[in-house]
């Protein structure tokens, strides 16, 4: 459920962002036309104040202008004229005929604020009076509104006021579309977790999404039943093969022991009833392994020490008569006699014999098997190496994959990697442990099962105490 709801907070969190971003483009997408057409328009290329500067009175009242003025009026397609007091044109320099030579103070008045006879012009105070300048015609569009203050100050905050509407009511609406996709996408994603874990899965099918939920309900019958065929044809084997193997490895045994068989014969029995055990403990473990892929074994949690426990298990293969070409040794670490753990002892104990059972299967010519416990902060670490064969880093991979391949067993039905492996990770996760192994070709092979830092709680207080 964490995970859907951190989907979700992400989705809305990349949409406010993608708003934003929007928004963000469009102000600088704004700004830079701004800067643009104020770049390429403005007023005009020769400005009123360049043309005031060139045009000076001199001591006896007469107008001069400065050189070039003219040349630069005429490449801008410019004009200019000063008006006396009487509204009589003084000066000109390129002034159209169109125009008069005399203007009333109406006339003034409606062209510095607009455009005389359609041309555009700018006006300036001059010392000999009003300096106008005009450009072509449809060269400029002049505006002029006045406006009161609080009318203006209205619109502008009504325009803030409009801005923020807009993004609070594009948020709530992007959150109530996203709860909308939440409500119809949840039962999918949840129903997702479920069939990959191995659970029937039942979800409404109806809404927009009705087919994905409808597939995903036939899928997880479909995976169910597989499963559930698949632990019932395996039971079905074990219970089935049990019956004639009691009876094979009860007769052999007798013939084992029959003193008027030839030594010869005696000892194929023997070889029938070792080989009979194998496959009797190969069965039950692949009993074993289904019951707990698919939670069919409940564990019986009690209190664990772990030192005793790895202890007992090293003591059982000593004592079963362990041949002479293998050593097995033991070390419990420092202060870790008291560290406990809540478990299933025999499914623990099965576990560590499994992988010091691997190690002597899989090294004919002789190891050194090494077993041991220590308690950590971050756990209790069990651990059993040799310094057998080894495997390659390909058969490491395949082995510390989440469902490792199993081998066919060789003529010889010794215990196989594969199954083994799957039992002890099987074991170790239903105690919410894990496994890692470590091994190269001629180096041995080791294993380590780490139990989590809650199952040492006991330990520290212990050790504190």
């Amino acid at each position: 459920m964490k995970t859907v709801k951190r989907f979700f907070r992400k989705y809305f969190l990349t949409m406010v962002g993608i708003i934003l971003l929007f928004l963000l483009l469009n102000l600088l997408l704004y700004l830079s036309l701004l800067a643009w057409a104020w770049k390429t328009s403005g007023g005009p290329e020769i400005s009123v104040h360049e043309v005031w500067a060139s045009v000076t009175v001199d001591e006896g009242g007469g107008l001069t202008e400065a050189e070039g003025l003219e040349k630069e009026l005429e490449e801008n397609d410019s004009w200019a004229m000063i008006l006396d007091d009487t509204g009589a044109v003084v000066w000109e320099e390129r002034l159209p005929e169109e125009l008069p030579r005399w203007y009333t103070p109406t006339d003034v008045a409606k062209f510095s604020r607009w455009y005389l006879r359609d041309y555009p012009v700018f006006v300036l105070e001059h010392p000999a009076g009003l300096l106008v300048v005009g450009t072509a015609k449809n060269s400029f569009v002049k505006y002029c509104a006045t406006y009161k203050e609080s009318y203006v100050r209205i619109m502008l905050a009504g325009l803030a006021v409009a801005v923020a509407v807009n993004l609070i009511a594009v948020v709530l609406l992007s959150w109530w579309n996203m709860g909308r996709v939440e409500k119809a996408v949840t039962p999918i994603l949840k129903g997702i977790e479920t069939v990959a874990s191995g659970r029937p899965v039942s979800l409404p099918e109806k809404g927009e999404l009705s087919e994905i939920g409808r597939q995903l309900n036939r899928a997880g019958a479909f995976i169910a039943k597989k499963d559930s065929a698949r632990a019932d044809w395996i039971s079905g084997v074990s219970h089935d093969v049990r019956t004639p193997l009691s009876v094979i490895l009860g007769f052999a045994g007798q013939l084992e022991e029959d003193r008027s068989l030839p030594a010869s014969a005696r000892e194929q029995a023997a070889q029938i009833r070792r080989q009979g055990e194998k496959l009797r403990s190969l069965i039950s473990d692949l009993n074993l392994a289904s019951r707990l892929e698919y939670a069919m074994q409940p564990l019986r949690l009690e209190q664990v020490y772990p030192v005793e426990l790895a202890r007992q298990a090293v003591c059982e293969f000593l004592d079963g008569g362990l041949e002479e070409r293998y050593e097995l040794e033991f070390y419990a670490g420092p202060k870790s006699e008291p560290a406990t753990l809540q478990g299933d002892e025999p499914l623990l104990k099965r576990a560590l014999c499994n992988l010091i059972q691997n190690s002597i299967a899989h090294n004919p010519q002789g190891c050194r098997i090494a077993v041991s416990v220590t308690g950590e902060e971050a756990g209790i670490i069990i651990t059993v190496a040799d310094d057998g064969v080894g495997v390659s880093a390909e058969k490491l991979a395949e082995l510390s994959a989440d469902s490792p391949c199993l081998e066919s067993t060789d003529e010889k039905l010794n215990l196989r990697h594969g199954l083994g492996v799957l039992l002890v990770r099987q074991i170790v996760e239903a105690h919410k442990g894990t496994m890692a192994m470590e091994s190269a070709l001629g180096k041995g092979f080791k294993t380590t099962l780490t139990f989590p830092a809650y199952a040492v709680l006991n330990f520290q207080k212990q050790i504190k105490s």
